[in-house]
C-alpha cells in the first residue's frame, strides 16, 4: 500500500477484525434476544435456554476470545441449540399444546442459525489472521 504508515499485513488484520466484530456484536444480540424471548414466553423451560448462553460464555472464556476458538464454541452452541429445540418439542409436556411444539422448532431453528451466522463470522476473521480485539 503506497503511501500508508501501516505495513501490508496490518490492512488484512483489520478487515478481520471487523468480522470479529460482526461475530462478537452477532453472539451478543442472540443472548440478548434469547434472553428476552425466555424471559416472555416464561413456560418453565427457560433454564435450558440460560444454559447455553453460558456456555458461549464459558467457550469464549475458554478460547481466550480467539477466533478460531469463538468459531468452534458459537458452532458448538448452535448444535446445543437445536438439540435443545428438539428435546423440548418432543416432551410429553409440550405434546398437548396446538402448534406448540412447531412454535419451538422454528424458535430454536431461527436462534441456531444466528448461532452459526456468528460462528461463520469467527471463522472469516481466523481466516483472515485476526487475533481479536488487539
Amino acid at each position: 500500500m503506497i503511501g500508508s504508515s501501516r505495513p501490508a499485513g496490518a490492512a488484512a488484520s483489520a478487515s478481520g477484525s471487523g468480522a470479529y466484530r460482526a461475530g462478537v456484536a452477532t453472539a451478543l444480540v442472540t443472548s440478548f434476544a434469547t434472553v428476552w424471548t425466555t424471559i416472555v414466553r416464561d413456560d418453565g423451560n427457560g433454564i435450558g435456554f440460560f444454559l447455553l448462553i453460558m456456555a458461549a460464555t464459558v467457550g469464549a472464556f475458554a478460547a481466550w476470545f480467539r477466533p478460531a476458538g469463538m468459531a468452534r464454541t458459537m458452532l458448538g452452541v448452535a448444535i446445543m441449540q437445536a438439540l435443545l429445540g428438539v428435546a423440548i418439542a418432543t416432551a410429553p409436556s409440550i405434546a398437548g399444546l396446538s402448534d406448540g411444539g412447531f412454535k419451538l422448532l422454528l424458535f430454536s431453528g431461527i436462534f441456531a442459525a444466528l448461532w452459526l451466522m456468528s460462528a461463520a463470522l469467527f471463522c472469516a476473521a481466523a481466516k483472515a489472521g485476526s487475533r481479536g480485539f488487539d
